[in-house]
């Protein structure tokens, strides 16, 4: 079972509500076509944890999908520019932290003493 939610924004604050969403389930689940969306950008590293975006056709909004290496963590929808915006800077530093701390403990079985 897939997580979904709704990316509300409020200011500069993200919210995310769950939703159902059997559209953007049978995608996950089926690999349905992704009428009404195009691929938009992936954000970080496929081999650890990464975010693929989708733009909404001519359309406000998108959706994000995150997994880490080839399971889907979550699915969070934007149906404004505002909070598809402000998706893109969160999940972007969500994928880029998760890279950065990998890189820092990578090597902790060493004594640096």
């Amino acid at each position: 079972m897939n997580e979904f939610y709704t990316i509300v924004a409020e200011g500069a604050d993200l919210h995310f509500v769950p939703r159902e969403d059997q559209k953007l389930e049978n995608l996950l689940t089926r690999g349905e076509d992704l009428e009404g969306y195009e691929f938009f950008s992936r954000l970080g590293d496929p081999d650890l944890m990464h975010c693929a975006v989708f733009r909404k056709s001519g359309r406000a909004g998108g959706f994000f999908t995150v997994y880490d290496k080839t399971t889907v963590l979550f699915v969070a929808v934007a149906e404004t520019n505002l909070a598809f915006g402000l998706g893109l800077g969160y999940f972007g530093r969500l994928v880029s932290y998760a890279r950065y701390g990998a890189d820092v403990f990578e090597n902790t079985d060493t004594c640096d003493a």
